[in-house]
């Protein structure tokens, strides 16, 4: 299937016209959202969405959209890329990866963090080969630690992603913000639950199983969610505003149709 027809959301003409431009020329002139830089974005493949990379940092696309929310929901002094802000700001920021280029360009921030999930017999905070370990169901962070938590594609691989999200407003201060991607499909009001975790562990398959590609693991992460517009309902239930970002912007090689990113914003208690 096309990558146009996966979100069908009604977008302009515009959009579709410079996506063909783009694709044909095999490449955009852009400003880089997250190292700051004149570079170009690359098109391999038909998925533009995890296609268009920096040619000087490796960014994505989708890594960009998340540049961009970031972003935009600065107050003065408002930073340009993810490179000012590792280097301007003073905000506690988590990411739930340690490795691509997000965690390549902020990992220059003093108020900095980031982890893996390695192994279920691995200790929440425990340091491997200098990655922490994590278990977004169980964070060992204390409360308010952060401003800004980070997660590119993640929670989808989480068996139980609302406990996940419930630590991230827990860590979260008031009013701050957790910019996040996962697979979302606005046309289904229920979230579709393809795996689980039985009580001993094991996984129940409810659909043919997917896995994504993963740095940390060679055959890839188990998909257990799939989302639908119950994930808007159920953030706010837990404490968050959301609001959910659906951008093109040629100029920063941000292309296709399907550029959604969701910003929950933690409410105050």
């Amino acid at each position: 299937m096309p990558e146009r027809l996966a979100f069908p959301f009604q977008t302009p003409r515009a959009w579709a016209v410079a996506d063909r431009l783009v694709a044909r020329a095999g490449g955009v002139p852009m400003r880089c959202l997250v190292c700051g830089r004149l570079s170009l974005a690359r098109i391999e493949g038909s998925n533009l969405r995890e296609s268009g990379r920096c040619v000087r940092c490796g960014a994505s696309n989708r890594q960009r959209q998340v540049a961009a929310v970031i972003l935009s929901g600065l107050g003065p002094p408002r930073c340009r890329s993810l490179a000012q802000l590792a280097t301007a700001s003073g905000a506690t920021i988590y990411n739930t990866e340690a490795q691509r280029a997000i965690h390549d360009t902020l990992s220059a921030s003093a108020g900095y963090r980031c982890s893996e999930y390695l192994s279920p017999d691995v200790p929440g905070g425990a340091m491997v080969d200098g990655v922490e370990h994590q278990d977004l169901t169980a964070l060992t962070y204390a409360d308010g630690s952060f401003d800004l938590v980070i997660s590119g594609d993640v929670l989808e691989h989480v068996p139980d992603p609302y406990r996940a999200h419930g630590e991230i407003r827990r860590v979260l201060r008031d009013g701050g913000r957790h910019v996040f991607t996962v697979p979302f499909d606005h046309r289904e009001c229920l979230d579709r639950t393809r795996a689980r975790r039985r009580p001993d562990g094991t996984v129940e398959h409810l659909a043919e199983p997917e896995y994504h590609i993963d740095p940390v693991r060679p055959d890839g992460a188990l998909v257990y969610t799939d989302f639908g517009l119950e994930m808007l309902v159920r953030l706010r239930r837990l404490g968050f505003g959301v609001r959910v970002h659906h951008m093109h912007r040629t100029g920063h090689g941000i292309l296709g149709n399907n550029a959604l990113v969701f910003e929950a914003t933690a409410l105050a208690r």
